[in-house]
This record gives C-alpha cells, sequence and structure tokens, in this order.
C-alpha cells in the first residue's frame, strides 16, 4: 500500500511541475560530440532548448585526431554529419604489428567508396554546434554549469558559475566523463582510477604535399595507420590519422597497476618510444609538433543512464568504446536517442525515470550498430586484458581483419573453444563474425548518400560565393 502512495505522490509532484512555468523544455550541457546532436534534434521536434557549453570554442581543447565510420553514418538520424567539415576522405586502414621478429603490414579498403572521414574536432565541434543554433536552440558558450537543481529526488534544471538558475523540464547531460551533472545526480560514480583509459596526443604539421605522399594509399587517397610496438603503448592501439596539412598521434595505456613503472615512469614514455621507432621517424621526418594533449576515457557501463528530469549522453552515459576508438557515432546517436525521449515524455507529461528509461532504453537495443560495437568492445577488453602485449602481436600476425579489433575478438573465442574443445565456443566465435560482417563494409547506398550530402555542401558554397560577388 505504501509503495502505491509513493508512486502517486511522485507522479503528481511530476505533473505539477510539468504545469509550472519554466524557462525552457529542455538544457542540454556540453556540446561536445552528444550535445549539439541532443540540442539540434530537440529543437527540431519543436522543444523551447539551450545549449550550454564551458569553453568559448567548443572543441578548443581537442587536439586529438578523430575519424568518423561511414558505416555508422549511414544510419538515417546521422546523415547530416556527412555534410560536416572534413579534413580528408580516408579509404583504407593500414595496421603495422611490429615484433623483435618480424613486422607484418596489412592494407584493408572496401571494394570502393569511402572507409572514414578524417574531422578536426575543434572545427567539427563549433559546426556541429551552428547546426543546433541554426535549428532553433539557444547557445550559451563560456558557460559553466557547477550544480543541478533537485527538488524531490527530481532534476528540475541547473545552477551556472554566476549563480544563475535555469529551470526545465528535462536536463539532457552531454558533459563528458567527468559531467559534473551526472556526477551531482548520483549517475556517474566516483573515478577510482580503474576502468580508465588515459592517452596522449599529439599534433605535427607535415604539409598538405607530404602527407599525401606518405600516408597514401593503393586507390590514391589517404589512409589512417595503427600500431603495436614493444614499448609504445599498453593494452592499446597507438595510431596515426592524416588530416589535411598534418598528422595527429596518440597512445597511452589502460589505467592498471603495470601502466607506470621503473621502465616507464610517466605516458609521456609510450609516445617518445612510438615516435622514437624508425619507421614513425620517417613518416614524421621534417614535422613539427604544434600541440600535445592527454585525455582520459572511462571504460565501464553507467548503470543507470536516467533519473527523473535527466538523460545521461555519450561519454557521460558510458557510450564509449575505448578498445575500438569509437565513441563519436555513439554520441550522436545516443544525444538524438535522448532529445526524441524528452519529447516523447514532456508531451505525455511524464518525465520520471522509469518513462524516460524506457523510451530511451529501447531506442537503444534496437540500434544493431551500437549493440554490436559495443559487443565488440567488451570482448576485446576481455581479451587483451587477460594477455601480455606480446601475445596480442602474435595473434594478430596470424590473422588479421579490421585492424586488429575484430581479429582479437573472433579468435580469441575460437582459439578458447579449439583449446578447451568446445565446438559451442567455436560456434559462437562464427556467429559473432557473421554478426559484425555488414560493419566492415562500405554499401552503396552509403556512398550514394554520401554524394548527395556533398552536393548540397558544395551548392551552399557556391550559392554563398555568387551572393559575395554580387554584393561587391
Amino acid at each position: 500500500m505504501k509503495k502505491t502512495i509513493f508512486i502517486r505522490n511522485i507522479s503528481e509532484d511530476l505533473m505539477n511541475f510539468m504545469k509550472s512555468d519554466v524557462e525552457y523544455d529542455v538544457i542540454v550541457v556540453g556540446a561536445g560530440c552528444a550535445g549539439p546532436a541532443a540540442a539540434k534534434k530537440c529543437a527540431e521536434l519543436g522543444l523551447k532548448t539551450l545549449l550550454i557549453e564551458k569553453a568559448l570554442d567548443p572543441g578548443a581543447k581537442n587536439v586529438s585526431g578523430t575519424c568518423l565510420n561511414m558505416a555508422a553514418l549511414g544510419d538515417t538520424d546521422l546523415h547530416y554529419i556527412m555534410k560536416c567539415p572534413i579534413e580528408r576522405e580516408i579509404h583504407s586502414m593500414r595496421t603495422y604489428h611490429i615484433s623483435e621478429d618480424r613486422t607484418t603490414i596489412f592494407t584493408e579498403m572496401p571494394k570502393e567508396g569511402v572507409l572514414l572521414l578524417s574531422i578536426r574536432r575543434d572545427e567539427f565541434d563549433k559546426w556541429h554546434t551552428e547546426q543546433a543554433r541554426q535549428a532553433g536552440a539557444e547557445i550559451r558558450l563560456g558557460t559553466a554549469v557547477v550544480d543541478i537543481i533537485q527538488e524531490n529526488n527530481t532534476i528540475r534544471g541547473v545552477i551556472l558559475e554566476s549563480g544563475e538558475k535555469l529551470m526545465c523540464h528535462v536536463v539532457i547531460d552531454g558533459g563528458g566523463v567527468n559531467s559534473i551533472v551526472g556526477r551531482k545526480a548520483g549517475l556517474i560514480p566516483k573515478r577510482s582510477g580503474k576502468n580508465m583509459i588515459l592517452y596522449i596526443t599529439a599534433a605535427v604539421h607535415l604539409g598538405e604535399e607530404i602527407i599525401n605522399e606518405r600516408f597514401k594509399d593503393e586507390q590514391g587517397g589517404c589512409c589512417i595507420e595503427y600500431y603495436l610496438a614493444p614499448g609504445t603503448q599498453y593494452k592499446t592501439w597507438p595510431w596515426i590519422f592524416p588530416k589535411k596539412d598534418t598528422v595527429t598521434l596518440g597512445t597511452g595505456g589502460y589505467m592498471t597497476q603495470e601502466l607506470i613503472n621503473d621502465e616507464f615512469p610517466t605516458v609521456e614514455q609510450y609516445m617518445r618510444n612510438f615516435m622514437n621507432l624508425p619507421i614513425i621517424q620517417k613518416k614524421l621526418e621534417g614535422g613539427k609538433i604544434e600541440s600535445w594533449g592527454v585525455h582520459l576515457e572511462y571504460d565501464n557501463k553507467i548503470e543507470q543512464k536516467t533519473k527523473n528530469g535527466l538523460i545521461l549522453t555519450g561519454e557521460a552515459g558510458g557510450f564509449v568504446i575505448p578498445f575500438l576508438g569509437e565513441g563519436m557515432p555513439e554520441a550522436f546517436l545516443t544525444g538524438i536517442y535522448a532529445a526524441k525521449t524528452a519529447a516523447a515524455c514532456i508531451k505525455k507529461g511524464d518525465v520520471s525515470q522509469s518513462a524516460l528509461s524506457e523510451f530511451y532504453e529501447d531506442m537503444i537495443q534496437e540500434n544493431l550498430f551500437l549493440q554490436g560495437f559495443m559487443y565488440v568492445g567488451e570482448e576485446n577488453k576481455k581479451s587483451i586484458l587477460s594477455k601480455p602485449d606480446e601475445e596480442i602481436v602474435e595473434m594478430m600476425q596470424s590473422v588479421i581483419m579490421g585492424g586488429g579489433f575484430i581479429t582479437n575478438a573472433v579468435h580469441t573465442k575460437w582459439f578458447k573453444g579449439v583449446e578447451n574443445g568446445s565446438i559451442d565456443e567455436v560456434e559462437e566465435a562464427k556467429t559473432f563474425l557473421e554478426f559484425i560482417q555488414p560493419y566492415r563494409q562500405v554499401s552503396t547506398d552509403y556512398m550514394d548518400i554520401y554524394r548527395e550530402m556533398r552536393a548540397q555542401v558544395n551548392s551552399n558554397i557556391s550559392e554563398k560565393s555568387k551572393n559575395g560577388s554580387d554584393e561587391k
């Protein structure tokens, strides 16, 4: 009887709040990857939306290079992302597995089409935030959220550094791995140094022509490169991503007691060893380091992603897959799903945790891309943490697919099944390979959509140029 009364009282309280005067329908915190996607969709759905970002320039601190997965952008909700500022179209992946005995080089490319889109986060995040503004969202930059407004276990708004209080029906948290909103709400646990990966990154200016020459592929385009070599990483995958006139490098390690030791007194030592590899020295010869950066990624599930009046998205919600280098599509999608959830629940007059969770989780579960890559990430984590780096390199040199990521998940299961004499485990590996296969290919449909999006961008550029000439 008490339980029934409690639920009714909470429902009545929420209903009264929904009828009260609030300044916004939705407040989105953070203009990284998830935040602008959420704000844009909220505005498109007719919600009065505010996007708050503590930096004056969205993405300014993101010096690490990144690439967008074309297979992920094939999702209808993400077609607009194809219009973003692009540094380079990536047609292939090149993987170097370096051991004392040999170096194995593997190149993978689709039969046709673009595999990845190389972007700069400082340019992309500004563009993405502007898309939210053009859709109708209000944007506040250089504005820090320091606390949440919480009454009767319900999130009712946020408090700014200035002391200003802003009320809303739903807060969407896109504040990243250590978001203050999720922490204040009690959904993001205190970081203890476990289940985290520490990356160190560098941007090296080489010039467009040199990058064209040193990172070209067999199709005349550019490729990204991954490396596994002794002393260059700890349970991670060092990389080089080519941009227009710079390349970005990254490496680091999983935060266990073995990450820092006498041989590696700082995480920077892994990057020094990486850049001192003879093959990397040739790649970077004549280049100038423009910037360094350090980035933490939390590699563990957030069990509860919603609370009364609150939805976690992107890294704040644990939607990141460090072992695959995945995180941006997951952030875009969860941001958009959070917006759709907020719109549906506000319309119903019920922004309770149960209502938000049901709607939000259903969309996440129905997306095979999200489910597939989260599964791959979990399997890679289990496998990589159970093996020394030397064993991983040897395994990758035997059979390689998808830059080694899929290999690790599939063959760990396969070899374990053989070792245990378990046909069920072998069958599980086979089933998993069949499941993930579509996401390793760039379909003709994706490329048709991509060409259409880029044609719209070029048309807009031409129109602006023409209008500028007419004005003169």
